[in-house]
């Protein structure tokens, strides 16, 4: 009896406890994902940051345009899935990685942060907790 305790109270502490790491819900804004599919378009047709036209180099904004395509698409899948601010995060990081090689200059990159800077503003998050910064200082710099 004693060890049939113990096996519930272990189980049910370790239920507990994966209740706790499992990312919190994050509440996205109502208009998101209208914000989403817009942006979105407009990369489709030409690279915009900032609500402006793009002054990157033009030998890199194919490759560019696809990857923020990318990233617009995974913060339209997420928000219709179940956002959390971690998912938005590791889309991020990815997708800043991915650009990381394509943007050389600190005006580009900060052109590319702007990008994901509205996207974040569209989800609802206002900090992306220090990854824009680190990839607009650019390789080697936390």
């Amino acid at each position: 009896m004693k060890k049939l305790l113990l096996t519930l109270f272990t189980f049910t502490a370790l239920a507990g406890h994966a209740q706790s790491v499992t990312p919190a819900p994050h509440s996205v804004p109502e208009k998101a994902v209208t914000q989403l599919e817009k942006i979105l378009h407009q990369t489709q047709v030409e690279v915009v940051v900032g609500r402006r036209k793009s002054t990157l180099p033009a030998e890199v904004r194919p490759m560019l345009n696809r990857i923020l395509v990318q990233s617009a698409n995974d913060f339209l899948a997420i928000t219709h899935g179940q956002p959390t601010k971690e998912a938005y995060y590791k889309s991020l990081e990815s997708g800043l990685a991915r650009l990381q090689s394509l943007t050389p200059k600190q005006e580009d990159r900060e052109q590319v942060a702007e990008y994901f800077q509205d996207l974040l503003d569209i989800v609802g998050l206002e900090s992306s907790e220090g990854r824009l910064m680190a990839f607009v200082e650019g390789p080697g710099t936390k």
